[in-house]
């Protein structure tokens, strides 16, 4: 919620500075999250009459301007395609200075001098356009006259977040009322008596609440001989300032008065009202309501609707509908000031993806009461601004009246929770300034006013009680010794060391929800862990892997125009046990997809990643935690194309697997670029890694190197190969390194070249080649005897 301090200032006196004041609102739970300073230095500058307006001879975009200032005629050069004689507009005459501080000179332009400028409402610091002369006619102005405008001179507009349980405080008037109990000032309300005239409203409109429970409280007035134009300078900038768009001063006037006391209201044109009659009724399933943001919505039953004797003309609480929309030619209007069951509100307002201003009070909490307080205001200011006349009386509809509650609070208690004693007198000194009616004494009868909907227990008052008593107030009872002994814990080391490895690697790391969809666990054919009473459709499961949310992601930054993607996450998965609580593991996630590199480089290309790319990343994260015998497995995995998709272990047990997305799954995913996953199980991981590495000394031996180059089938596997070539190549048997895949000339069709280099080492002596020969002969005939392997020739 966005607060003018100056707005303030002008509801209630204080004398704290912007900084202060957002201090002391953040003490007593109003946090201000940011102070955003306006600063206007606007000078001597005047409304003048143009009495003259000639195109300059040498530009067809620069109008020479004769200005009455109220002081004598300035020569004025323009180049606003807008300006006109007869306008009354801002006049900054040489010497003035305008919103950012620039001091207009006398200057010549194209041969004519010029003695001002004609502003725009950028220049005066009211507004962001600058694309014309900002034109006066409308204004309280006279040639001559200064522009100065209290509201908005300088000023600091503080952003409060409001706690959902605090409605009341979504307005200027609420806040203002937080300050009265911080300082012991009163409130100046604000301007509500007007003249009625003499034609009764009953007479111009009928009013029924079909559904009361989901609507208690509808009352309106009716309007006539308004003039539709600009709203006033003072307004529309501050509603700007504000975040909220000005549209004309009817609808202006309404937003106004919703940031000014925090009551929504909403202006139909009454034309356009069929028969007279406002009904409040529940819509039908299936029934089409245009918005006024132009966007046709499907209602429900349990959608609450403002309609006229005819059809829809505004969603409840939430839109007005097009079909009834205050426009240029209107001059009545019916103003709805009501109070809806939040409920209804807010269930609407979600399924329908609307979050307005009204909304967001409505469902938070409307105060019933206040309905013919806001109409009077708005009234009031269309009988100021847009000639208005009020027809007589209101029609209000009120079944079943909501009276004020009462609520006990003993001093006692106050003690018990606060641990402090704070005086009766106190207590009842913040209640009175909180608009709380107080009787008694032991118990205290508090009676809570319809607007603190939030203020139904005990410790609700206790709380208002210690937050304007003061938090810092309360010296602690006990001192609480804490040990600054720290044993870090080896399991979250792990996990740490996981995670920076993995950033060395490259990748950047995700969180995201284990609640996923039915559609994310479908493809898994595993025991899949489903809630009773899930928040929605898309958050029904506990995930079995988290390859679905990193699809997710993946799609998401796609979609931002992010092609390199390097992502990890670690977190838990979930398993459904017959008859007991669902089973939990934590794993590690990794993801690649598009080219290699994030942009190409000076000599390089944009190649794409694949599966070998993302090989190499495993086994380099594994070798840092020294682990060995890593090995791969062609495996059947959901979500990997088959002939893709492989176990990866070391020795014999198995850490997780790697492999490429099928297209089917990305196909679901809408991703068209490969994606490559590997998925770990970190406890596995934790349990094989060697988390204190052993050293050993520099071999001081040479070693042999050789190179076997093999025809085999080209359906067998190189990780196979490898694997027996290291289980036949005996103790010294260092390393076995392939360097070369080859099908082609000179290869049966049938057949495929496989080349290794193999290492052989002794800690103990030299090696020679009598010794080696044997080894690689071995070698040889176990490969022959699993996979008819060759030499190639």
């Amino acid at each position: 919620m966005k607060i003018s301090y100056n707005w303030l200032q002008q509801l209630i006196s204080f004398d704290l500075s912007a900084e202060q004041l957002a201090e002391r609102l953040t003490m007593i739970g109003l946090e201000v999250e940011d102070l955003m300073p306006i600063s206007n230095s606007l000078k001597d500058v005047v409304a003048g009459k143009i009495v003259e307006a000639v195109q300059h001879p040498d530009s067809d975009k620069l109008t020479l301007c004769k200005v009455d200032s109220g002081r004598g005629m300035v020569s004025v050069v323009c180049g606003a395609p807008n300006v006109a004689e007869g306008m009354l507009v801002p006049l900054a005459p040489a010497g003035s200075i305008l919103a950012d501080g620039k001091i207009i000179e006398s200057t010549e332009i194209k041969g004519f001098r010029s003695e001002g400028m004609l502003c725009s409402e950028k220049e005066l610091g009211v507004g962001t356009d600058h694309t014309g002369i900002l034109d006066l006619t409308l204004e309280q102005f006279s040639a001559g006259n200064l522009i100065e405008i209290p509201l908005l001179q300088n000023d600091t507009i503080l952003d409060v977040n409001v706690t959902p349980n605090r409605p009341d405080c979504l307005s200027h008037l609420g806040v203002a009322r937080e300050i009265g109990v911080m300082t012991g000032a009163y409130l100046k309300m604000p301007q509500v008596d007007l003249t009625e005239d003499s034609t009764p409203v009953d007479e111009l409109m009928s009013l029924n609440i079909v559904h009361e429970a989901d609507c208690p409280r509808y009352s309106a007035r009716v309007i006539r001989g308004l003039t539709v134009q600009p709203s006033p300078l003072w307004m529309r900038s501050m509603l700007e300032r504000l975040g909220i768009r000005a549209i004309n001063n009817i609808v202006d006037i309404t937003n106004y008065v919703l940031l000014e006391i925090g009551h929504p209201l909403h202006a139909f044109d009454f034309d356009l009202i069929q028969d007279q009659k406002i009904i409040v009724r529940l819509a039908q399933a299936g029934e089409s309501f245009i918005t006024l943001d132009g966007n046709d919505h499907s209602l429900q039953n349990t959608d609450l609707l403002i309609c006229d004797g005819q059809r829809g003309v505004a969603l409840a609480g939430i839109m007005g509908g097009l079909n009834s929309e205050v426009v240029e030619s209107t001059q009545q209007v019916l103003l709805e000031s009501a109070y809806f069951n939040p409920r209804t509100i807010r269930q609407t307002a979600k399924r329908l993806g609307l979050s307005t201003e009204a909304s967001q009070r409505f469902e938070r909490g409307a105060d019933p009461n206040n309905t013919i307080f806001a109409l009077n205001r708005v009234c009031r200011l269309y009988s100021e601004i847009a000639g208005g006349r009020v027809a007589a009386g209101i029609a209000d509809s009120y079944p079943e009246r909501i009276e004020p509650w009462h609520v006990s609070l003993r001093p006692s208690r106050i003690k018990t929770v606060l641990g402090a004693d704070i005086p009766e007198e106190e207590v009842v000194g913040i209640l009175n300034r909180l608009e709380l009616e107080v009787q008694g004494s032991n118990p205290i009868r508090v009676s809570v006013p319809t607007f603190r909907q939030d203020l139904t227990r005990e410790i609700d008052l206790i709380e208002e009680v210690v937050r304007h008593h003061g938090f810092n107030k309360i010296e602690p009872s006990q001192h609480s010794i804490i040990s600054l002994d720290f044993h870090p814990d080896r399991n979250e080391t792990f996990r740490e060391i996981l995670k920076d490895r993995m950033v060395g690697l490259g990748f950047m790391e995700t969180m995201t929800n284990s609640l996923v969809s039915e559609k994310h666990v479908s493809d898994l054919a595993e025991a899949v862990v489903t809630l009773k009473n899930p928040l929605s459709p898309e958050t029904s499961c506990l995930r079995t892997s988290m390859i679905s949310s990193m699809l997710d992601t993946i799609r998401f930054n796609r979609n931002q125009s992010i092609d390199h993607l390097r992502l990890f996450e670690m977190g838990k998965i979930y398993w459904s046990k017959p008859g007991n609580l669902p089973d939990e593991s934590e794993s590690l996630i990794a993801i690649v997809a598009g080219a290699r590199l994030p942009k190409p480089y000076w000599g390089e290309g944009t190649e794409q990643t694949d599966i070998f790319y993302l090989k190499g990343v495993v086994t380099s994260l594994l070798e840092s935690f020294h682990v060995k015998a890593i090995h791969f497995k062609m495996i059947q995995y959901p979500y990997f194309d088959s002939q893709s998709s492989l176990a990866v272990f070391a020795g014999d047990t198995r850490i997780g697997v790697i492999g490429t997305v099928s297209k089917s799954i990305l196909d679901k995913w809408d991703i068209e670029t490969d994606v490559f996953v590997f998925e770990f199980s970190i406890s596995t991981l934790e349990s094989i890694s060697a988390q204190r590495p052993r050293y050993s000394a520099i071999p001081r031996y040479p070693s042999i190197n050789r190179d076997l180059a093999l025809l085999v089938d080209s359906g067998v596997q190189v990780g196979d190969l490898e694997d027996a070539v290291r289980h036949s190549g005996g103790d010294t048997l260092a390393d076995v390194e392939l360097f070369d895949i080859y099908q082609g000339k000179q290869i049966p069709k049938d057949k495929k070249s496989v080349a290794f280099s193999l290492t052989f080492l002794s800690l103990e002596k030299t090696l020679t080649e009598s010794e080696v020969d044997p080894l690689i002969a071995d070698i040889l005939d176990h490969l022959k005897t699993s996979f008819s392997a060759s030499l190639r020739s």
